[in-house]
């Protein structure tokens, strides 16, 4: 996934140069959390969820495969790139909410926290290999489009034989007579009736617009600020960030205290909205890596430990639908915000967008923090009041 988010932004902002056509590009690619999680999360609760995953991963080589064809044969164009990643997207929300969901199966609740941080690791850890695996190949001077491409389409697919390695049998109950609607509405109406749940996804969608949705600035924060002339330096803060993360959730992974818990999520809120204040100001290569480093730390840990939450409340037979509309949540809101910040970024400058959303953010968190009280129980305590549903009748 981040060997193509690298290669396309690039590919878009070369192509056109503008921010607006990599927010378009980068907003086709997040929009499908909008519109499809609500489907993709009743499907991860109805279907087995592996499979689920296979199939997705299976699809999106394809899609990959298929631009990589048309970029080799002279024929692309920037529509065909907004297609393909539109389609990628939505193979991407299909596989999200079943992940999500057969993690929780596969370990027990102690060892949750672990789990979801561990595979969070391996995310993050992605964002530094595959920009990482892009310089070792092309070069740090100069980066060929099409071997990245080539190289992703490869990796889509060892991930699809990596999944057919997993084993577990892993999906919820379906409700005898209840429709597609109605279980769709049943998860959308847990969310807004648990309290708990609806505050942390608040904080979610608030972080994802204002901190996490920076895609579509980069490639113009690279040639404007830190003097970038071709695809290593936008690379290079990619890895900055995968690595801060990848390293800032290993180092929660062994982390078994409830109050240590909920003191980290009140930091790494904070540590949240800080770090892009500064990272605007940065104007060497090596000080602004350092700074997406601190970026992708605080937010991986924020984003893992919110995370972990949501799925200790949820009742099983409801995680994937309940994931999917956390996962609509975040990615969709990050689709329009990196629309706008890329066309803002031709406007303004990407330092400035930076500091703006850092600071809102970092008041946000604050106040709601100090504010409400489920939060203040969770910052001294680590600990949230369970879900009280009962479940009903199954199959």
């Amino acid at each position: 996934m981040w060997t193509f988010i690298v290669a396309v932004s690039w590919f878009a902002f070369r192509e056109s140069d503008s921010s607006a056509w990599v927010g378009i590009i980068t907003f086709s690619g997040m929009i499908p959390f909008l519109i499809a999680s609500p489907i993709s999360g009743l499907l991860a609760d109805r279907m087995n969820r592996r499979n689920m995953v296979v199939l997705s991963f299976g699809g999106d080589a394809l899609v990959v495969g298929a631009l990589t064809a048309l970029v080799l044969l002279g024929q692309v164009q920037l529509w065909h790139v907004v297609v393909a990643a539109f389609v990628s997207g939505v193979f991407r929300t299909s596989a999200e909410p079943a992940i999500q969901s057969l993690i929780p199966n596969q370990v027990p609740e102690s060892d949750l926290l672990n789990a979801i941080t561990l595979n969070a690791m391996t995310r993050h850890g992605a964002r530094l290999l595959g920009p990482l695996i892009v310089i070792i190949l092309g070069g740090v001077d100069k980066v060929d489009v099409k071997s990245v491409l080539i190289l992703s389409t490869c990796l889509y697919a060892v991930g699809t034989v990596v999944m057919l390695r997993i084993i577990t049998v892993s999906k919820g109950e379906r409700v005898v007579g209840q429709s597609a609607v109605k279980g769709m509405m049943e998860g959308l109406s847990f969310i807004y009736r648990n309290q708990t749940i609806a505050i942390f996804i608040l904080l979610v969608a608030f972080h994802c617009a204002l901190v996490m949705s920076f895609e579509s600035i980069l490639p113009v924060f690279s040639t404007e600020q830190l003097g970038a002339t071709d695809l290593s330096v936008l690379n290079l803060l990619v890895m900055g960030f995968g690595i801060g993360s990848m390293l800032g959730v290993l180092l929660i992974a062994g982390v078994r205290g409830e109050k240590l818990k909920g003191q980290l999520l009140v930091w790494t809120g904070i540590a949240s909205g800080v770090a892009p204040i500064i990272f605007a100001f940065m104007t060497n290569v090596a000080s602004a890596v350092f700074m997406t480093a601190m970026m992708g730390a605080s937010q991986g840990v924020f984003m893992a430990i919110t995370n972990v939450y949501v799925l200790t409340i949820t009742p099983d037979r409801l995680r994937g639908r309940v994931t999917s509309l956390y996962t609509l949540h975040a990615g969709g809101i990050m689709a329009f915000a990196n629309l706008g910040y890329g066309f803002l970024a031709d406007a303004i400058s990407a330092p400035f967008i930076f500091v703006t959303t850092g600071t809102i953010f970092l008041v946000f968190v604050v106040s709601i923090m100090a504010g409400q009280p489920i939060l203040r129980r969770v910052a001294r305590t680590g600990q949230v009041a369970p879900s009280t549903e009962a479940a009903p009748a199954s199959a």
